[in-house]
């Protein structure tokens, strides 16, 4: 019927939209293996450039104490030293990895709940209630009761949908026993919606939960996201520049020693020992050269 298909468009067009991703900034900084892999080199280097002879060659290539001072600016924003506990707590439980999957697995469970019996109500409604009254039957059930897209808005939608099934079963109108009775027939008995109950329980249990975390400014924790990646962007700068300077002035064993160069290993044998690489020596300190599997740090 050309009612069932607007709605239906409408459904469609909702969840393309709700379906786009979040911002950015929306979103909680995750380090992954990348990042880790960084942070690491980049602490590595900060530690150990100050040693001598490393210090003193650095700074013929101008290496200097503010730039050194900025390197530890970095690293630390970057890694997000500097972020109050509180921010942490707010995404652990508003917008972990784990709790996002698990509430949107939720919301899908009732979006397709409704996505099945919005359409098939409807279509019995206009089937078991006589010609004459259907279309007020059918209005009077869904008064401001529509499909919603994928997203929190099924939670009222079908929260209200379970009520208005729960009051044909105690109408002691005719026509309404028997759409109940058809309803529990085709599928939507207690048992069904007694387990939509529990989902939509467990959905609002979880944002009851978020709301008793430590309430942290929604403009606070973006600016403290976008400081911290712009901060990871500006150390893979700032690392990349003085690992492509250096590289260039010192041996590869110390380049090894200050994280500028990784050294890949090739799995050992069974029962074969694979030795460390032997510490840096004045003797090794102009010798240049290359290391089989070396590689810099890739932006």
């Amino acid at each position: 019927m050309p009612k069932a298909k607007s709605a239906s468009a409408s459904k469609t067009l909702g969840a393309r939209g709700a379906s786009s991703e979040p911002s950015e900034a929306s979103l909680p900084i995750v380090l992954g293996a990348a990042e880790l892999d960084l942070l690491g080199r980049a602490l590595k280097f900060l530690v150990n450039v100050q040693a001598a002879p490393f210090g003193a060659r650095a700074r013929r290539e101008g290496y200097t104490a503010e730039e050194h001072r900025e390197g530890w600016r970095l690293l630390k924003l970057a890694s997000g030293e500097q972020r109050p506990l509180e921010h942490l707590f707010v995404e652990a439980s508003s917008g972990g990895v784990v709790e996002g999957a698990e509430r949107m697995r939720l919301l899908q469970e009732v979006d397709t709940f409704e996505n099945t019996w919005f359409p098939r109500t409807r279509a019995i409604i206009r089937r078991v209630v006589p010609r004459e009254r259907r279309d007020g039957f059918e209005a009077a059930f869904f008064k401001n009761l529509e499909q919603q897209p994928l997203g929190p808005a099924v939670i009222m939608s079908v929260g209200t949908f379970l009520r208005r099934i729960e009051g044909l079963a105690r109408n002691s109108d005719g026509d309404a026993k028997k759409v109940h009775k058809v309803l529990a027939t085709r599928g939507l008995n207690e048992a069904k919606l007694e387990q939509v109950r529990e989902l939509l329980a467990r959905l609002e249990a979880g944002a009851g939960a978020a709301a008793q975390s430590p309430r942290v400014p929604a403009a606070e924790l973006e600016r403290a996201r976008k400081e911290q990646r712009e901060a990871l962007e500006g150390l893979r700068d700032w690392f990349n520049d003085w690992a492509t300077t250096l590289r260039q002035v010192f041996p590869v064993k110390a380049q090894i020693q200050l994280g500028l160069t990784m050294l890949k290993r090739t799995a050992a044998a069974p029962g074969e020992v694979v030795e460390e690489e032997p510490p840096l020596d004045e003797d090794d300190e102009g010798a240049e050269g290359e290391v089989a599997g070396a590689e810099p740090l890739l932006g």
